[in-house]
């Protein structure tokens, strides 16, 4: 390391810790970049550090914090040593760590909508607690969406293994394949027995015509001599017949017309199959259904 590099990298240094007392953390940590590109020393990144930390960015502060740690105590101070140890576990309840395998070729992975890997891959990040999500995706497979939990200094385990669309997708249907059936049948039926009604009236209404002519045809029918009971019940019993047959048929109609429309609404459709399994470290797996 030449001694000119060195003077730059304390000069920024030195501008850095300035803005840093004016509570600026954006524009020492920049400050701070610069001068790790002279001269990376473990003070330099202990600085960068501090700005990470006010900037809310526990990942980025846990890795640089493990670059400043990475020759112990002697390249800082004292107090700087003991500020760093304290920092470490604070950033150790704030991350944790995500393994991520994938075995099947050509797979794409993001995390929390940012490229991870392609598989075949095995990957470990640092990454801050909560909950994150895993999506895998590959053509002719079924996209899996995969959420994990982080609590702090954890190492979880998450293994991505995609459904092909055969053997994911399954035909439901909004009712068993029988009961549209049934009722288009039942309705049928129904329609046919008023038919069978109807055409009972119509041959009382022509046994009716057929005694009126036999019993009515002789000299003083009229108003003065009535027509027999016999006819007139037969008569009214043709009636009966023929209101019972229509309003069966109708009946019948509206039970088929419904049977079709839901034979139209039960029509199969494609669903690929929804789950949700614990993993070991904190993660579930849920495939998402589509149709």
């Amino acid at each position: 390391m030449s001694a000119t590099k060195k003077a730059d990298a304390k000069a920024l240094l030195a501008a850095g810790k300035a803005l840093f007392l004016e509570h600026k953390y954006a524009e020492p940590l920049e400050s701070y970049k610069q001068a790790i590109a002279e001269w990376d020393h473990p003070a330099i990144r202990f600085n960068i550090v501090r700005c990470l930390i006010q900037l809310d960015r526990a990942v980025e502060a846990s890795e640089n914090l493990d670059a400043a740690l990475k020759y112990g105590a002697t390249p800082l101070e004292d107090t700087v040593y003991a500020e760093a140890i304290a920092y470490q576990k604070l950033l150790a309840n704030q991350t944790g760590e995500l393994e991520v395998s994938c075995e099947q070729r050509g797979a794409v992975i993001t995390l929390d909508g940012q490229p991870l890997a392609a598989c075949l891959s095995h990957e470990t990040r640092r990454i801050a607690t909560g909950r994150h999500q895993l999506v895998g995706a590959l053509t002719g497979f079924l996209t899996k969406t995969q959420d994990v939990v982080v609590v702090g200094s954890s190492h979880e385990r998450a293994q991505v293994v995609l459904l092909p669309l055969g053997q994911a997708a399954r035909v439901v249907h909004r009712w068993p394949t029988w009961i549209p059936w049934v009722v288009f049948g039942g309705g049928l039926a129904i329609v046919v027995t008023g038919a069978l009604v109807e055409s009972i009236a119509s041959s009382k209404i022509t046994d009716f015509d057929r005694a009126l002519v036999r019993d009515c045809s002789g000299t003083g029918w009229g108003a003065t001599r009535p027509i027999p009971a016999a006819d007139l019940a037969l008569e009214a019993s043709a009636h009966t017949y023929s209101t019972i047959g229509a309003g069966v048929i109708v009946a019948g109609v509206v039970a088929t017309a419904t049977g079709a429309t839901m034979l139209y609404l039960n029509r199969g459709r494609t669903q690929y199959r929804y789950e949700v399994a614990p993993q070991p470290g904190g993660a579930t797996i849920a495939l998402r259904a589509r149709f």
